[in-house]
């Protein structure tokens, strides 16, 4: 044994700012050196290096536990349970509901997410305090914390679940969780309600005061930044969102009596993570810092500005086709998470995309967190990415980046006014245009769907949910005071079903990336249904294997994106021998793969022999301009033009 220090860079030079510049601009021959940047749909830079010098422009970032709480909230982590597991729960039957509540806490979930709709048709069907308490049987709730999720109904849920806790009799002080009260987010979803949102703004600071004497740890309003993230919001705006959401609330609620503490305690923020774990880490780490600001700006206590943070992994990464793969987005999301310093973590069902999830389905995303803690070890130290030159900078870049948003929403009035003006969704669409471009470019890729799509994918359940909800004989939850709505809920009243407002603006929609990629193999499917064959097309090579192997991976990845199959491809000793085989196929589409030599020499009659065989349209694997080739794919091609063209040409679109 010995006391010495090995020193891991051995006799290495210190490495040197310089010589590497002098290297990169060597390997780029003369291109710009902006070709190695990276920028974010902000347009903040994330590298291509960071080095110790860019700290300069980061600041002081404090300590784990400490003011202004960027590297979280706690100095040490609970080794056993360094961040809360928080499952959903959805299922419409209070019974069925209540079994898979205790199934996920005796397998490793810590809360619930507690999903109420009085119809059933997207939660549970907890109607009155009696269904209620049959879903929480056997729940500890001075140990377990239960959070009712945001909705239309969200006053009359919170009212329930408030007397439910006062009829348990548990210690107060020991109950955490929340009430999912939302008012702003709710009637961005919702797409109007104008006329009632002071109201709403009353119930939810009674709300407030209320719980803030019997339950001191219960979170009152959610902050739901994550539904803006999945209709398409960039990280900078994602901040804003919650920052505008958080100034409007703590103006409420201390108009309303509330003190600038008791209004910032009331606040749960809920983020999303995706699958770039870096810039999960960074932007986590950026809403931390500018909401520790806006506590100062409203006078919070140092001590109390931390951010109570939940963060969700993505919806709008998902997909429906080949959703094995999600498994692999969800884990590289909960990674970003859990070293992001999420204080609470749920991650989605790898079949969210296709329905409700199956006990499988949600067995996965609750082990795949036990896995990040107890095999991947995040939780060891306070804080996995601190002092990275990576996070750290990129997260004071994005804060600054959001902070500017954050003041444009200001200055038009705060979230709400920015939302019913419809400013915020058009901001959030050109982001979510300029993502959908970037995919369809080819730029960004979604494996399994946008490239290297797997036409035969083994297929996943989802569960099949049949409930009807019994009649009721009990008076509704009226419109009154918090205190009041929970009186009444006490006495047996239940929750009524709100109706739609009417529309006033456009709404906050949730869209995932995947969708317009699917929706030509949806077309693809139906063509088989109808047909009894998948739409072809024949792959028409010159050469031998190795002269056209390449394109014709290519060219086979592209059709499937848009369920086009094709069969598996041959050489053949002449033009003629080709196209006869072509005749064979019963296809009417025909792509042209070999060497740019051998298209520059037979493309223009390999084609004019295909499309006397019958071909409909005959295309090139490659770029280039030929007699007789109609269209060209390759990699600067349109991915979903290139699928439309393929469907019109196969017969799938007429």
């Amino acid at each position: 044994m010995t006391d010495s220090v090995l020193r891991l860079a051995g006799d290495n030079p210190a490495p040197d700012l310089d010589a590497w510049r002098a290297e990169a601009d060597a390997a780029l021959k003369g291109a710009p050196f902006d070709r190695l940047i990276k920028r974010t749909l902000d347009g903040v830079a994330r590298g291509p290096l960071f080095t110790r010098e860019d700290l300069d422009e980061v600041g002081d970032v404090g300590e784990p536990g400490a003011a202004p709480f960027i590297r979280g909230l706690d100095a040490v982590r609970d080794p056993y349970l360094p961040w809360q597991i928080r499952q959903t729960v959805d299922l419409p039957d209070p019974k069925a509901a209540n079994a898979a509540l205790l199934a996920e806490l005796t397998s490793g979930a810590s809360e619930i997410a507690l999903k109420l709709d009085c119809t059933g048709k997207t939660g549970v069907a907890a109607r009155t305090v009696s269904e209620l308490q049959t879903v929480l049987d056997g729940v500890l709730l001075d140990l377990v914390g239960i959070h009712v999720s945001p909705s239309r109904m969200g006053p009359q849920h919170a009212a329930l679940f408030v007397a439910a806790l006062d009829a348990s009799g548990v210690d107060g002080k020991a109950v955490r969780g929340g009430l999912g009260l939302s008012p702003i987010g709710q009637k961005s979803l919702a797409g109007g309600g104008a006329a009632d949102l002071e109201q709403r703004f009353d119930r939810a600071t009674e709300a407030a005061q209320l719980v803030a004497e019997r339950y001191p740890n219960l979170k009152t309003v959610s902050i739901t930044a994550s539904a803006a993230h999945d209709a398409g919001a960039t990280e900078a705006q994602e901040i804003a969102f919650a920052l505008a959401g958080a100034a409007s609330y703590m103006r409420v609620m201390m108009d309303r009596g509330l003190s600038a503490d008791a209004a910032a305690n009331a606040l749960e923020f809920s983020f999303a993570a995706d699958a770039d774990i870096h810039l999960t880490i960074a932007k986590l780490r950026a809403a931390r810092r500018a909401w520790a600001r806006v506590a100062e700006a409203f006078g919070v206590s140092e001590n109390k500005r931390a951010m109570a943070l939940h963060v969700v992994t993505s919806g709008r990464m998902l997909t429906a086709r080949d959703p094995w793969t999600n498994l692999i987005r969800n884990a590289c999301a909960g990674l970003g998470a859990a070293a992001g310093g999420a204080d609470a973590l749920t991650i989605r069902p790898f079949t969210d995309a296709l329905g409700a999830a199956t006990p499988f389905a949600r067995r996965l995303s609750r082990n795949l967190q036990i896995m990040l803690m107890e095999e991947s070890h995040l939780g060891k130290v306070a804080d996995p990415a601190g002092g990275g030159f990576l996070h750290e900078t990129l997260g004071a870049r994005l804060a600054e980046a959001g902070w500017k948003v954050f003041q444009d929403i200001e200055a038009r009035g705060g979230l709400f006014e920015a939302v019913k003006a419809g400013w915020l969704q058009d901001q959030i669409a050109k982001a979510r245009n300029a993502r959908e471009d970037a995919y369809d470019a080819g730029k960004e890729a979604l494996i399994g769907v946008s490239q290297y799509p797997e036409l035969d994918a083994r297929l996943v359940e989802v569960e099949s949910r049949s409930y009807t909800v019994p009649k009721l004989d009990a008076p509704v939850i009226e419109p009154q005071p918090f205190a009041d709505k929970v009186k009444a809920a006490a006495a047996g009243a239940q929750v009524r079903e709100l109706d739609l407002p009417e529309p006033e603006w456009t709404p906050m929609a949730p869209a995932r990336i995947a969708a317009p990629f699917e929706a030509l193999r949806d077309a693809a499917d139906a063509f088989k249904d109808k047909t009894g064959h998948a739409p072809k097309a024949f792959l028409a090579t010159l050469g031998g294997l190795a002269d056209f192997n390449a394109r014709v991976g290519f060219a086979t990845n592209r059709l499937a994106v848009a369920g086009v199959v094709t069969d598996a491809a041959h050489a053949y000793d002449s033009i003629e021998a080709c196209a006869d085989a072509f005749s064979q196929s019963g296809a009417k589409l025909a792509v042209i793969c070999g060497t740019d030599n051998a298209v520059t020499e037979s493309a223009a009659t390999l084609a004019s022999a295909l499309k006397a065989k019958g071909a409909g349209e005959v295309w090139l694997a490659g770029k280039g301009d030929h007699d007789g080739i109609d269209h060209a794919i390759h990699m600067r091609s349109r991915i979903l033009e290139d699928g439309a063209r393929a469907h019109k040409v196969t017969g799938v679109a007429s």
